[in-house]
């Protein structure tokens, strides 16, 4: 929510029951009225022991070979406990900004295809929504390095 902040956007935070799953969240976002399409965000170790949170959308699948090549080495999904002590974060939870500046921000370029992003700012009871403009001036606040994935068709 810092970040937010310092990058000086716009947001929407609501707080509601606790969500862990997609089927949760779209029923929150239905009831609260959110409209932006809803974040995933994958934290993930390299083989070289670099760290990194992809950022895409809820219906986006993985492609590894892209994530491979962008990031020069292959990924796996860490565990519960790596994402705990690395980003503070929730399992199911993991929010796609605010991390410490050695966690490299992968982010699929699909993110910017609608108006309005809907995120877990950590804890699992909070839901922020932004423009995707917005999204853009987060970022340029991050001290963490950010690669892009080039946008592909929805699968």
């Amino acid at each position: 929510m810092a970040l937010l902040q310092k990058a000086n956007v716009n947001y929407r935070e609501e707080t509601h029951e606790p969500v862990f799953t997609y089927e949760k969240a779209e029923e929150v976002a239905r009831r609260l009225g959110f409209t932006g399409a809803e974040s995933k965000s994958l934290f993930m170790k390299l083989k070289d022991g670099r760290f990194c949170m992809l950022v895409t959308l809820q219906h986006q699948r993985l492609d590894w070979k892209q994530l491979k090549n962008a990031l020069g080495g292959k990924a796996s999904f860490c565990s519960d406990e790596e994402l705990k002590e690395r980003t503070g974060c929730e399992p199911m939870c993991a929010c796609p900004f605010g991390h410490p500046a050695d966690i490299t921000l992968v982010i699929d370029e699909c993110v910017f295809a609608s108006e309005k992003l809907v995120f877990s700012p950590g804890p699992p009871e909070k839901t922020v929504e932004i423009s995707v403009e917005d999204v853009r001036k987060v970022l340029d606040c991050c001290d963490n390095p950010v690669v892009y994935l080039a946008e592909r068709e929805m699968e």
